[in-house]
């Protein structure tokens, strides 16, 4: 029979020996890593032309709806240009300083 401390002395080889082959594993596979980061970048700037054009056309049809909706809105905003401009004060002070 294995002792418990038997046990716990395979474990933590096992371990070791799964850490360090990660480590290696992860040495070996990164510079694909990064090639497939820069192949992923160099992908989205081939894709940045078509991604602004879909945005803009997206824009403007998502901005005419929305200006639909801007109507209703015309009377209240002339209403208050109107309240604005007669309340507005005149750059003549009726103050007077006598001396």
């Amino acid at each position: 029979m294995f002792s418990f401390l038997t046990l716990a002395a395979l474990g933590f080889a096992g371990v070791l020996v799964l850490g360090v082959l990660a480590m290696v594993l992860w040495v070996v596979l990164l510079p694909f890593k990064i090639l497939g980061l820069a192949l992923r970048g160099i992908a989205m700037l081939l894709w940045l032309p078509v991604l602004l054009l879909f945005g803009v056309l997206g824009a403007v049809i998502f901005g005419f709806g929305a200006l639909i909706f801007f109507f209703p809105l015309v009377p209240f905003a002339l209403l208050a240009l109107l309240v604005w401009w007669l309340m507005r004060r005149k750059n003549r002070s009726s103050a007077t300083v006598t001396s």
